[in-house]
């Protein structure tokens, strides 16, 4: 009997045997995994020499902080006044040591990783926060916000002045994107403007009609329009409606941080935006054209568009008339000159037309000469 009751505690001390190894195993895997490069780890200050830190770490590594790893510590005097043995602190683990002996780790990248870890919360909040302009960069501004450098595209910024003009300013941004592996941080300057305006904008929508003529500041140029701060809303000021004149795009006669006196075209409630119009701030040309200018009289007029057919002339602001380029096909340069014969007059329809005198009164422009840098692309 005793030695079939042997044989069960036998079995049982096997397999306990076998747990131990395993469970070993486990936890020898679990601190491998723990102790990646790229990750935190808890260490205490063991020894310090004029080549940096040693460190316990998790209890059962050695590691190594270069001295060029410490901030603020360039000899072993700075550091014993900053750490002493038994200290305990985080470790940002930089890599393996090439024979697995020790682990190299770093101070000064613990804050960075604490950083990102901030941004991503800072993100789901959606709270506001302080970034420092590094200057312009492709497609918009470069911040440092937490020590960490973002992006503001520039359809996130909502400024008054040129970018150049925002180095060394702080402003107010919302994280739109964090993502730490691919050293990537978006931000939006526009988005914290607008939260910080939003009651502001709102009492405005209240109070604002069609019809009003208001006063307000260009805070974005765009290829379509400008957009313009009236009182905390960004209302569009669309291309067609800046000038009588025609124009070639927006930056032409608008600048950023222009104050202008604008009359409200249509309000989107539903939206949260307006429309507006400088030119109908002013009379519109075509109504004196009757009294302005007579069938058969000569006068100048500067080419301002090349049609298929034809060339439209620029008699006064705003006034463009036709002529053809007739049987022969006359040339007309884009922006000189010309003597021209009132042909007919129709200003309701906003068509007037013109014939060619055969004589150019002065040359387009001259165009800036381009340097030998801008030549080569």
């Amino acid at each position: 009997m005793a030695s079939l009751l042997a044989t069960p505690f036998a079995m049982d001390a096997s397999i306990s045997n076998e747990m131990k190894d395993s469970f070993a195993s486990l936890l020898e895997a679990s601190f491998t995994k723990a102790l990646l490069p790229g990750t935190l780890a808890m260490g205490e200050v063991i020894g310090i020499d004029k080549d940096g830190l040693t460190i316990d770490v998790a209890g059962k590594y050695e590691g190594i902080v270069p001295l060029k790893e410490i901030p603020g510590c360039y000899s072993t005097d700075d550091l014993r006044n900053e750490y002493k043995v038994g200290q305990r602190r985080e470790f940002f683990m930089l890599k393996d040591h090439e024979e697995k002996s020790h682990y190299v780790l770093s101070v000064k990248r613990v804050m960075a990783v604490k950083s990102w870890q901030d941004l991503a919360t800072y993100k789901d909040t959606a709270e506001t926060l302080e970034a420092t302009i590094q200057g312009p960069t492709k497609g918009g501004m470069l911040a440092t916000i937490l020590g960490i450098k973002g992006f503001i595209p520039a359809s996130q910024l909502r400024v008054t002045k040129n970018l150049d003009d925002l180095l060394g300013e702080t402003l107010p941004v919302k994280v739109l994107e964090v993502d730490r592996n691919r050293n990537k941080l978006i931000l939006s300057h526009r988005q914290a403007v607008f939260e910080q305006k939003s009651a502001q904008r709102a009492e405005t929508l209240k109070l604002l009609k069609e019809g009003d003529i208001v006063d307000g500041e260009v805070v974005k140029v765009t290829d379509f329009g400008v957009f313009v701060d009236i009182n905390g809303i960004d209302g569009l000021l669309p291309l067609s409606e800046i000038t009588w004149r025609r124009i070639q795009h927006p930056s032409d006669v608008m600048t950023l941080g222009q104050r202008v006196t604008v009359t409200v075209l249509s309000i989107d409630l539903d939206r949260k935006r307006i429309s507006l119009s400088l030119k109908r701030m002013e009379a519109d040309p075509w109504t004196t054209v009757e009294t302005r200018f007579t069938v058969g009289e000569r006068l100048e007029g500067r080419i301002s568009k090349q049609l298929a057919s034809g060339v439209l002339a620029e008699l006064i602001p705003g006034v463009e008339a036709f002529c053809s380029y007739g049987q022969h096909g006359r040339i007309f340069e884009l922006d000189a000159v010309y003597r021209f014969e009132v042909m007919s007059i129709a200003a309701n329809d906003r068509r007037l037309t013109l014939n060619y005198l055969g004589e150019m009164v002065s040359p387009p422009p001259a165009k800036p000469e381009m340097s030998e840098e801008d030549t080569m692309g």
